[in-house]
């Protein structure tokens, strides 16, 4: 699976969602293997407050009770993965909707007791991504996943893109997102950051709030030999261009080991 490239799309990019279905269309027409993993959030957050749920966040996670979990898989799932699959069936990509669970693909614990129901991923099976991209398909993967004792948990998408793309072994993580890549303080875009330096942007303050979950699964890539990049989704040729070796957006490049 080293060739392949794991696409993270984020729900709030959802203004953006032609222009990652175009990203996703060229890069499989160009013979790239493709893994998508989506988000949902903002989609989670209406439909929370749609049912009165109130909606918080510790450290970029939601936190989530029974109630929800059952709204997040709801969405995540159902709504959110169906739409995708559908946009790009109707841009000629062969895409198959699924979630974590499928397969038990996805295997977690829970992250921490202050977040209820989120799950930290501690096993990826990739029997199932290997299957459908051998056969030409591009999975669409919902962040969901096996806890202990069969129970379904919520995983922030971003920490499941990262860990997916870690247990592949794919040769590029990109974030898709709604910003031209992980900015300074004075607003410049930083075009690379290493581990170092990431974790004194993250005490300054600079990287903060859902900045942080990304940083952190590109951390998680970049350590399995996976290079990482955060891009902005209306850059349509963004990945390619980090892919041939230019710049683009924010680069996480591959750690060798020692």
């Amino acid at each position: 699976m080293s060739a392949t490239v794991v696409l993270k799309i984020g729900g709030s990019v959802a203004g953006e969602a032609d222009a990652t279905v175009r990203t996703v269309a060229s890069l499989h027409d160009s013979g790239h293997p493709v893994v998508v993993v989506h988000g949902g959030g903002p989609q989670i957050g209406q439909w929370s407050e749609r049912l009165g749920l109130a909606t918080r966040f510790v450290r970029g996670l939601r936190v989530t009770d029974e109630p929800t979990r059952d709204i997040a898989i709801a969405v995540l799932a159902g709504l959110a993965n169906k739409t995708l699959v559908a946009r790009l069936l109707a841009d000629g990509v062969p895409a198959v909707g699924l979630s974590g669970v499928d397969g038990g693909m996805l295997r977690a614990e829970r992250e921490a007791p202050e977040l209820g129901l989120v799950g930290r991923v501690t096993l990826v099976d990739s029997a199932l991504i290997e299957e459908l991209v051998d056969a030409g398909r591009v999975p669409v993967i919902a962040p969901a996943a096996l806890g202990p004792g069969g129970e379904i948990l919520n995983v922030n998408g971003d920490s499941a893109a990262g860990a997916i793309a870690a247990g592949i072994g794919a040769r590029l993580l990109a974030f898709l997102t709604d910003v031209p890549g992980i900015q300074g303080k004075d607003g410049a875009v930083l075009a690379d950051l290493d581990r170092e330096r990431a974790a004194a942007l993250v005490d300054d303050g600079t990287i903060a709030g859902g900045m942080l979950p990304k940083v952190e699964a590109c951390l998680l890539a970049v350590a399995s030999g996976c290079a990482a990049a955060i891009v902005g989704a209306l850059e349509i040729d963004a990945v390619e261009r980090v892919l041939s070796g230019e710049r683009a957006g924010t680069l996480f490049a591959a750690e060798v080991a020692a």
